[in-house]
């Protein structure tokens, strides 16, 4: 009979006891906003509001993943979208270490997917729901030759000459936090939008900012999204998982640094694609929940259940294991 030996399991990944839950992770950015689902609904609302100028009645948060039809077609995992009444569809990305340049396709092809939704298929034309696409970026974009300080772009489709709106059905908008920050307003001259990215940017759990101690100290909003924040920093596991999660995109950069200098892309999507698995694995094993799992490694529903039947099947030769040598032993 054939021994199966049973791997020895690796310990789980633990933040370290100073680490920080920093907003700007698109990880914690989307735990913000979803930890507390009715806080985060609010957040959403005034982040919204802030930044587009609509009124907004409700805000309802939707599903993340995308799935293309096609078996090689490339996937879509957003960090927060909404649906807002009145009807339209937004989706709000933190970018934090992306290539600058691939920003503006990126951003495009994430909001025509959007308007591809199933609740649009089979809709007059006229009836599709609007989509609103922002990237809140955590790097300066390519500066207006005429404009240098303007840090927030809304971009349409638009006749060239004479910038005639063709449609406003896609918006996409690009806010770096990073030149909102270097200009040094005064608390008093900031937007409301930008008082968003002064927070987003700067948090800390010990205020240590005086525009960002000012924004919980003064304002409702600002309140919450503090007390969520402390929350997810006093929680283990989301500690954990924010650090995990950090230390994979750190080895991913990895990964496609090298793979880039020895031309071995098809390696790079495998090593990246294993390590999402082995994360997921881990997490599986210390008994994580389901939605952290997927929100932590981007795996999809499909992979997570083969995943939970491949621990189950290794537990089971483990036992057989174990048996088998104690009847030895005997």
């Amino acid at each position: 009979m054939t021994l199966i030996k049973a791997k020895k399991q690796r310990s789980k990944p633990q933040a370290p006891s100073n680490y920080k839950l920093r907003c700007t992770n698109d990880f914690v950015f989307k735990s913000l906003m979803t930890y507390d689902p009715e806080i985060g609904k609010r957040l959403v609302k005034d982040l919204t509001e802030s930044i587009r100028d609509y009124v907004v009645d409700k805000v309802d948060l939707t599903s993340t993943e995308l799935l293309t039809e096609g078996f090689q077609a490339k996937d879509i995992r957003l960090d927060i979208c909404a649906r807002l009444t009145p009807d339209r569809l937004i989706d709000f990305e933190m970018q934090c270490g992306s290539n600058k340049m691939e920003i503006p396709n990126r951003s495009a092809y994430y909001a025509a997917t959007l308007v591809n939704r199933p609740d649009n298929k089979g809709l007059a034309y006229t009836a599709l729901t609007p989509v609103d696409q922002l990237f809140l970026l955590d790097f300066d974009f390519p500066a207006k030759a005429d404009q240098p300080e303007k840090a927030i772009h809304v971009y349409q489709l638009a006749e060239i000459l004479d910038h005639d709106i063709l449609t406003n059905l896609i918006s996409v908008v690009i806010i770096e936090m990073k030149k909102i920050i270097q200009m040094n307003h005064s608390y008093e001259e900031l937007s409301r939008a930008e008082k968003w990215c002064w927070f987003l940017k700067r948090y800390d759990e010990e205020h240590s900012d005086s525009v960002a101690a000012r924004l919980v100290e003064e304002d409702e909003i600002f309140k919450e999204a503090d007390s969520v924040m402390k929350r997810m920093s006093s929680d283990p596991a989301m500690r954990d998982a924010a650090f995990e999660h950090n230390r994979r995109m750190m080895d991913m950069a990895q990964l496609r640094y090298e793979g880039k200098r020895e031309g071995l892309a098809e390696g790079i999507e495998q090593g990246i694609e294993k390590q999402r698995l082995e994360t997921a694995k881990e997490m599986l094993r210390n008994h994580c929940n389901d939605q952290l799992i997927q929100l932590c490694t981007k795996i999809s529903l499909q992979q997570l259940e083969q995943l939970k039947k491949e621990i189950v099947s290794g537990f089971n030769q483990t036992e057989d294991y174990s048996a088998q040598s104690h009847r030895t032993g005997d």
